[in-house]
């Protein structure tokens, strides 16, 4: 991977520090003037970062693999040797040309043996330190990029999903609205109009949903609910009874498409439609503190959390799923029932910048 123009100036910069530290440690322990500690550090620290690219370059080349430790730490033994030797030969050549340059002759090519023990260690350190560093890098690169990838699977799987609830809304929501309306035009033929318009309605608001998965607004939403009622009112009529407390403040939220309506289905099938007298379907919303809170209960038989578990039923499973996968933690999807006390769904989701003004 080639690393980008911002990289090579941060690496640059790096290297002052170490290069103030060997012209404070000529000065101060060694007693050189400012000028030649400033031309002994530059002669020290110069071909340590020059040849650092090339040990930037090894580590590219060969990333750490667990399988492969053996390779990857013999490579790197090798490449330190090398490094320290092109290291140790570069910084006496530039002795050599400086002393040629004062002198006239070649000379400055000695090296003591405890000097050659502080450079074999420093440079020693400073390998360890460049590659250290670079393995962190492509560390931080590969969990973004897996993050990433994560996110777009988990983006994915919500449209998918999300399919899938229009899968499961459309053969069985249209095929029970159809039959009533073929019973409706028979008796009344304007009510049939009407009841044909909501369905387009319904419709366009599905294929657009289709062609957008954007987030729409707590209003488009309840609009998409209401035209869902009233088809389901031709089926079930009065024994269909909805209460609605909406605060206004929350019209201008915003949520996922298709959020209520699985809600909304499951109380109709499980604790309106299976009872003779039908039942209560109430719908709450209220926003607070930059929370939208939607709720979404019935007055029908309830159920044994057991029972929910082991239910074949993927409504509302995906509607869990997909909040859950949208806003992580910040979500909370709450089922309350108990067998004779109705069926309660309480969603909380957070507000955005966008959904703070109201429509």
């Amino acid at each position: 991977m080639r690393r980008s123009f911002r990289f090579w100036v941060v690496y640059g910069i790096a290297w002052l520090p170490f290069l103030a530290s060997y012209v404070m440690l000529f000065v101060g322990h060694l007693g050189r003037s400012f000028p030649e500690a400033i031309k002994a550090s530059i002669f020290g620290v110069l071909p340590a970062a020059l040849f650092g690219v090339g040990v930037v370059t090894v580590c590219e080349r060969f990333p750490w693999l667990p399988a492969h430790r053996t390779r990857f730490l013999t490579v790197h033994l090798l490449c330190a040797i090398l490094y320290l030797s092109l290291w140790f030969g570069a910084v006496r050549i530039l002795y050599a040309i400086d002393w040629k340059i004062q002198y006239g002759s070649w000379g400055g090519l000695g090296s003591s043996r405890s000097s050659f023990e502080i450079g074999f260690f420093t440079g020693l350190m400073i390998y360890a330190t460049i590659a250290g560093i670079v393995y962190a890098i492509q560390a931080m690169e590969q969990l973004r990029a897996e993050e990433a990838r994560v996110a777009q699977l988990e983006n994915l799987r919500t449209r998918a999903e999300l399919e899938a609830l229009r899968a499961q809304l459309n053969p069985h929501f249209l095929f029970n609205t159809l039959h009533s309306l073929m019973a409706l035009v028979r008796h009344n033929p304007r009510a049939a109009e009407d009841a044909l318009e909501k369905l387009a309605i319904l419709l366009r608001h599905t294929l657009m949903a289709n062609k957008d998965t954007g987030d729409v607004s707590l209003h488009e939403e309840l609009d998409f609910i209401q035209n869902y009622l009233s088809l389901e009112r031709l089926r079930l009529g009065e024994r269909l009874r909805v209460d609605e407390k909406i605060q206004p403040e929350t019209l201008g939220c915003t949520l996922p498409p298709f959020t209520l309506q699985p809600l909304i289905e499951n109380s109709i099938k499980h604790a309106i439609g299976s009872q003779a007298d039908g039942g209560v379907l109430t719908i709450k919303t209220e926003r607070d503190n930059g929370v939208l809170r939607l709720e979404v209960l019935d007055n029908g038989p309830g159920a044994k959390p057991e029972q929910i578990a082991s239910s074949g039923g993927s409504g509302l499973r995906i509607a869990r799923q997909r909040l859950l996968a949208r806003y992580k933690d910040r979500a909370t999807f709450q089922i309350d029932t108990r067998l004779g006390n109705g069926f309660c769904v309480r969603i909380e989701i957070p507000t955005t910048e966008q959904t703070q003004s109201s429509t």
